[in-house]
């Protein structure tokens, strides 16, 4: 276990007026943690707090870009746009093949904390084993220092460091694009830190410049305690169908705060979201979330209930770590 820095874990408050403000109130907030310049402090939190979205969704995520990947005839690249992707974890699970396990194991062990150093270490580390997937990975966050290092590192191919939340932000052109080239939404754990405020410009140009023949789809990990309906509202704006995968829970992280799981917990029941051997037993759930156009949107979901159907996922690369350590000291 990575040990625990030294971190006051406050309550967030979303910048919106919608019902995601007050589910938010509920929230621990790590943003003290989240602006470092390298990934420490931040994974050090989640791995104490049993933090295990990532590794849960990963099997979806792959499944995804595959989904596309094929769907394409294997002649368009796919464009990942991770929204709240942090300093690049779903990178290094879905494009390296890490796990997640390992991604803390490093950071805990072997990456050394001065930033230029661990920058080094990461792309050594990453440069050890070929990637698993031909995939370029956009990331977009409120986080400057976690894009980054998500880009010196080349967990992130290009990085959007904006903030949409805020009256009166925009992205620039070249954002914009970085946008309108992606085909493959996808987010894990931020819907709630972001609302519509951020879906909707972003749905409004995904996909635009590079659709491929399937067009673009989205795979999110929703906490139960959110109301998704501003956020499907954005999605059928742009054109597309969102709808849960029905009967998948997948656990995200254990409570930080007595007062969290109280909280949460009475968010849930007022909703009447049964928590019994969920969020009763200490640990967030979150619901799986799919989006495509009408055309295709059965054939993707077939696609997810099939991830789904699989009682064990091994990680793609599980030796990643024993190899590419050697090189790290």
């Amino acid at each position: 276990m990575i040990g625990s820095p030294s971190v006051t874990l406050t309550h967030v408050t979303a910048s919106t007026g919608t019902d995601f403000e007050q589910q938010n109130q509920a929230k621990a907030d790590f943003s003290g943690i989240y602006n470092a310049t390298t990934p420490h402090a931040y994974l050090s939190e989640m791995a104490n707090l049993g933090y295990q979205i990532g590794e849960q969704a990963k099997p979806y995520l792959t499944a995804a870009a595959d989904f596309l990947r094929e769907r394409n005839h294997r002649d368009e690249s796919v464009q990942m746009l991770d929204l709240g992707c942090s300093y690049g974890v779903a990178s290094a699970l879905v494009k390296y093949g890490c796990s997640l396990e390992e991604l803390l194991a490093f950071f805990a062990n072997r990456a050394p904390e001065a930033p230029q150093a661990c920058v080094q270490s990461t792309k050594r580390w990453l440069g050890a084993v070929p990637p698993q997937r031909n995939l370029d990975v956009v990331g977009f966050d409120s986080s400057g220092p976690a894009i980054a290092f998500g880009e010196a590192t080349g967990l992130l191919s290009e990085g959007i460091a904006c903030d949409l939340e805020q009256p009166g932000a925009a992205q620039t052109s070249e954002e914009r694009e970085r946008v309108r080239r992606s085909n493959l939404l996808v987010s894990t754990g931020a819907v709630g830190y972001v609302t519509e405020r951020t879906f909707a410009p972003i749905l409004a140009d995904l996909g635009k410049s590079h659709p491929g023949a399937f067009g673009p789809a989205a795979v999110l990990t929703v906490l139960r305690m959110f109301d998704v309906d501003p956020i499907e509202r954005c999605f059928a704006n742009a054109g597309l169908r969102f709808e849960p995968l029905p009967g998948v829970l997948l656990p995200q992280r254990a409570f930080a705060t007595d007062r969290e799981k109280s909280e949460i917990l009475s968010i849930l029941r007022e909703q009447g979201v049964k928590t019994t051997g969920a969020e009763s037993d200490g640990v967030l759930f979150a619901e799986v979330w799919i989006a495509a156009a009408p055309r295709g949107f059965e054939d993707f979901r077939s696609c997810m209930a099939e991830v789904a159907e699989q009682d064990d996922i091994e990680p793609l690369l599980a030796t990643h770590c024993e190899v590419a350590l050697a090189g790290c000291d």
